[in-house]
């Protein structure tokens, strides 16, 4: 009898330490989601007009071998134009166009000022580089916007930089069909 008495005693001691364990790991659990959830309430969709956009866009390039300046564009301006959905005012809106072809993480976003970064970007992919792109996004107004990006292209033993601004003007409601 005395045995049972002191094995009911250990597992009853074990029991409570393994809920004590598992009662801190669910708070802990529920303490992460908490702040995700939090973190990702704080993240808002630009403030503006959906459809067809002009983008203008100049880059200018440090590090750059003289024979990849001109593939580059380096500090020419060139205009495109973008068509913004409403699932882009979550992401970067004015990539659409481009040819960049980048993942975009938003790592800040208010109604008016996005944070974002960019990777596995298709820019370099020709030349064996991968660039990285990080970048801020700010609007005016419903339909104009402005932003500036940081691009640093790796690979082959270089390192480029490339300072990028662009300005951005809603031109109409809808986007031509592809």
């Amino acid at each position: 009898m005395r045995h049972f008495s002191e094995l009911a005693r250990i597992l009853l001691k074990t029991f409570k330490e393994d809920g004590m364990k598992k009662a801190i790991a669910a708070a802990l659990l529920c303490l992460a989601a908490s702040l995700a959830y939090s973190a990702a309430g704080n993240m808002q969709p630009l403030n503006v007009k959906t459809g067809l956009w002009q983008m203008t866009e100049t880059v200018t390039w440090t590090g750059l071998p003289p024979q990849m300046a001109s593939a580059m564009n380096n500090g020419r301006t060139i205009k495109y134009k973008s068509c913004v959905k409403t699932k882009d005012l979550s992401s970067n809106p004015w990539a659409d166009g481009s040819g960049e072809k980048c993942a975009w993480t938003v790592l800040n976003s208010t109604g008016t000022d996005m944070e974002v970064r960019g990777t596995s970007c298709n820019l370099g992919k020709d030349y064996g580089m991968t660039a990285e792109v990080h970048g801020k996004v700010h609007v005016l107004d419903s339909e104009n916007g402005t932003g500036s990006f940081a691009v640093t292209l790796t690979g082959n033993g270089q390192t480029m930089n490339g300072d990028a601004s662009y300005t951005g003007k809603w031109i109409g409601a809808s986007c031509p069909t592809n």
